[in-house]
């Protein structure tokens, strides 16, 4: 509980465009700051950066920010259950279980957005059996926009690169709920 809601304030104020310092944050979440540091170093450490230090009164004052402030995580588990990490969204687990953020979307909102990474050849028109057994065993249909990248982030892992996934969606529904983008 408490390493997710560092992840989910983190992240959502860097969508605001704002830094925070590890004091700041811990302030901001009612923690004492050992706790969070503890947390930040020995938990978290994957999921942010320091992008500013100051020197204060001897001693140094970091900001930290998300790594990758537009991440959803993924890892594969036993029988290729997908597990997710999605701060913005403050889904963390199983994603049979927790669903994405795409899942709290429209049909034609999903469609547009699907049909949008089609044409920017982002994913392809079909899946493969594989693919589709993969989304069933997740219980997921694959008619969401998060689904059908998780399954070309997973190729690129089992092809042995690194994945960075970017869905480059201008008119994200679930972003502008969340007051993160405007649409205009």
């Amino acid at each position: 509980e408490m390493r997710q809601a560092i992840l989910n304030k983190m992240y959502t104020e860097s969508y605001n465009g704002r830094s925070m310092t590890k004091q700041e944050l811990a302030d901001s979440l009612g923690i004492k700051y050992q706790q969070l540091v503890y947390q930040l170093t020995n938990h978290l450490s994957d999921f942010w950066t320091v992008i500013k230090e100051e020197k204060v009164r001897g001693t140094r004052m970091e900001y930290i920010a998300p790594a990758n402030p537009n991440a959803v995580h993924l890892c594969i588990g036993k029988d290729r259950r997908i597990y997710i990490i999605d701060p913005i969204a403050e889904l963390y687990g199983p994603i049979d279980v927790v669903g994405t953020r795409c899942d709290k979307c429209s049909v034609e909102e999903a469609e547009y957005c699907v049909q949008s990474l089609i044409e920017k050849n982002l994913i392809p028109k079909e899946l493969t059996t594989s693919e589709r057994e993969t989304l069933s065993m997740n219980k997921r249909s694959g008619l969401r926009p998060l689904d059908r990248g998780f399954i070309e982030a997973l190729k690129s892992i089992t092809a042995g690169d690194n994945c960075v996934l970017t869905i480059p969606c201008e008119r994200c529904t679930f972003m502008q709920r969340k007051n993160l983008i405007t649409i205009n």
